[in-house]
């Protein structure tokens, strides 16, 4: 019995299927940029191919519900919802941040950073047994920098954040002296997912298709105008000119 996976939440999505009785994992990553947003099922079904599986075979299929890239989010969780209807199966939700936890081994703590722009990033501080130092959620990277510092914890940096702000002038060099992963390492996989999936799975953390939910953290720039008015106030504008012609 297998459960399906999907991570489409960064720029490199993947799709993963374990296998509960084995503890096996079969993986395909896509291998270009945001490639994943047309292709997620299809890398499903080549596991399934690959594996000699059915489709009557998944126990559950599990879904990184974010933070992260919102369209990748909403294909990911659409995709799930779409597998878990057609096959009567329970999703389960997989936090983007709380997956690196398994990064954590003893000695060595993790620190997330999702970039989400101009300093901002969807961050976690974990120390070494997995436990919180700084629950999953929006900060500036100054906010996470100074958890870590704070912490006094041997901690390791994670996510494409690491990238966007190494050598970041703008943001004073922050982390400069830090412990970060190795490239190859930074990014959220579909085999996290998975793994994270199968402990929630056999713990009884399941939900239904209708329950799977995106975990955004911020609203969408159109949300953010619409709340402050801009939206209306830009509509407006508009109207004037077209009047005015």
């Amino acid at each position: 019995m297998y459960i399906l996976g999907f991570e489409t939440t960064g720029a490199l999505g993947s799709a993963a299927l374990y296998n509960l009785d084995t503890d096996e994992i079969r993986c395909l990553s896509v291998n270009q940029p945001m490639e994943h947003l047309k292709n997620i099922i299809g890398l499903a079904k080549r596991l399934l191919d690959d594996e000699k599986a059915g489709a009557d075979e998944l126990k559950a299929v599990a879904a990184s519900v974010g933070p992260g890239s919102y369209t990748g989010i909403r294909i990911g969780v659409s995709s799930a919802r779409a597998v878990a209807q057609g096959l009567n199966i329970p999703c389960i939700s997989v936090p983007s941040l709380d997956i690196f936890k398994e990064k954590c081994k003893g000695d060595t703590g993790c620190a997330v950073i999702f970039n989400a722009r101009r300093g901002q990033v969807y961050g976690a501080v974990f120390d070494e047994t997995g436990r919180d130092v700084l629950k999953a959620g929006p900060y500036m990277l100054s906010d996470v920098v100074e958890a870590v510092s704070k912490s006094g914890k041997d901690i390791v940096f994670y996510g494409d954040g690491v990238s966007a702000y190494r050598n970041s002038e703008d943001y004073g060099y922050m982390l400069e002296n830090k412990k970060l992963a190795a490239e190859k390492d930074l990014l959220p996989t579909a085999e996290m997912v998975v793994r994270y999936g199968a402990e929630a799975y056999r713990k009884g953390n399941t939900c239904s298709y209708t329950e799977l939910e995106p975990s955004y953290m911020r609203e969408t720039e159109a949300e953010q105008k619409l709340r402050d008015g801009t939206l209306d106030r830009l509509r407006k504008e508009k109207m004037a000119k077209f009047a005015g012609r």
